[in-house]
Order: structure tokens, then C-alpha cells, then sequence
């Protein structure tokens, strides 16, 4: 319901280049997310190269200059580093429990954004999310799943209370990831300000567990 072809998704990134700490060496953030999807396609493909397009990922001593950053799962079957088939140096991760937007993590994103320079911010859900099942399962019996668990459970409950009764759990994951970026973007003046300038771009997606395949949504 939520999924567009990626190349809508792309024709919505701006395309200016970045102007944060790094700029002299960031890309566009229609170039940043082309890398990501040809970097599955690879990944999807078998065809693994651990892309590497930082200039410092082979001396990680110096430094970091990481193209994006991925907002995901903490789910063990999940690993930005091979789902777009990039070797280490290149993504700049923060995962949790249904890939939700925390304090903690939104300050990791800001630092990625204005000192790292990324161009682009993906949050990616996956399908069999069990943070996404566990709050449809809320949603339905009225009990939330315990003390720490809350914690995610009442920032998805917000992405799926207002889909339409009888929808899918692949619904509700898709609704998840694309709420969650639009949270980025509501909660950080910083990040606002760098894709109001066209510095930088959100945008989410979904990995297929089966399938290997990410389907880019339109934000």
C-alpha cells in the first residue's frame, strides 16, 4: 500500500551538494541513494564487492566519512553492511527494537548529518519485525508487553493505530518505517534545516527477509 518504485523515491531526493564539515568530499543525496540500491541489488544478486567509497575506510584510524546512515532494526538478521553490500567505513548505523526514533539515536543521526556530512538517512524496517508484531498485538488485546519493551511499543503504536482495520503486518511495518523518518525530520531542527537545503535527505524503506531485497517507500 505504502510502496512507490525506488525510482520515484529518487526523483523526490534534492540533488545539491552537502555543506556540513565534510563537504568537499560528500555527494549528492540522489547519488548517496543510488549507491544503497545498487549496493542491494548486488547483495540480492550474490554478486558481493564490499563497496568501498570512503577514502578513509581502509585507514579507520584517521577518521570516518561515511556516505549515509541507517536507522534499523537491532533483528540479527539485519546488517546494513550486507544488505548494500558495503565494507565497513561507508554506513553509519543505529539500530534498535523496530528501528524506532529515541533520544539517544536522534542524537546519533544529528552527529552523522552535521559532522560526519552523510547525504542521505534510510530507515529501514524489515519484514517479521517482532517489535511491529508485539504492538499490533498491543493494539488489540489493551496490554502493553512490559517495562522496557514499552518502550518501543508506544513509538510504533502511533505508525499503525490509524491503518485501516483489517490491514496487513507488512502494512504496519512499512507505516513504521515511513513514521519514523518523518519523526527525524519533526524532532530535529538540525536535520530539518540540512534537507531544507537540499544537504541531505530522509527516506525509509522495507528489507525483505525472504527476499533480500529492499523496497524503498515514498516518505
Amino acid at each position: 500500500m505504502l510502496a512507490s518504485a525506488s525510482a520515484a523515491v529518487l526523483a523526490a531526493v534534492p540533488v545539491s551538494a552537502g555543506s556540513s564539515a565534510t563537504a568537499a568530499t560528500s555527494v549528492s543525496p540522489a547519488t548517496a541513494l543510488r549507491r544503497l540500491e545498487r549496493g542491494n541489488t548486488r547483495s540480492v544478486n550474490g554478486n558481493f564487492k564490499g563497496k568501498n567509497y570512503s577514502p578513509l575506510a581502509s585507514t579507520p584510524a584517521k577518521g570516518q566519512q561515511p556516505f549515509a546512515a541507517i536507522l534499523t532494526c537491532g533483528d540479527s538478521r539485519t546488517d546494513p553492511d550486507f544488505i548494500f553490500d558495503m565494507a565497513p567505513g561507508n554506513l553509519f548505523v543505529v539500530r534498535n527494537a523496530g528501528n524506532v526514533v529515541e533520544s539517544v539515536g536522534l542524537g546519533s543521526l544529528e552527529f552523522a548529518a552535521d559532522a560526519l556530512g552523510v547525504s542521505v538517512i534510510a530507515v529501514l524496517g524489515h519484514t517479521e519485525c517482532g517489535a511491529v508484531i508485539a504492538t499490533e498485538g498491543s493494539l488489540t488485546t489493551g496490554d502493553m508487553p512490559g517495562p522496557h519493551l514499552d518502550s518501543f511499543v508506544e513509538r510504533i503504536i502511533p505508525a499503525v493505530e490509524e491503518l485501516p482495520t483489517g490491514h496487513s503486518m507488512n502494512d504496519a511495518i512499512a507505516a513504521n518505517a515511513v513514521y519514523q523518518a518523518r519523526q527525524i525530520q519533526a524532532r530535529s531542527s538540525t536535520i530539518a534545516d540540512m534537507t531544507a537545503s537540499g544537504d541531505l535527505a530522509i527516506v525509509s524503506g522495507v528489507y525483505g527477509l525472504a527476499s533480500g531485497r529492499v523496497t524503498w517507500l515514498q516518505t
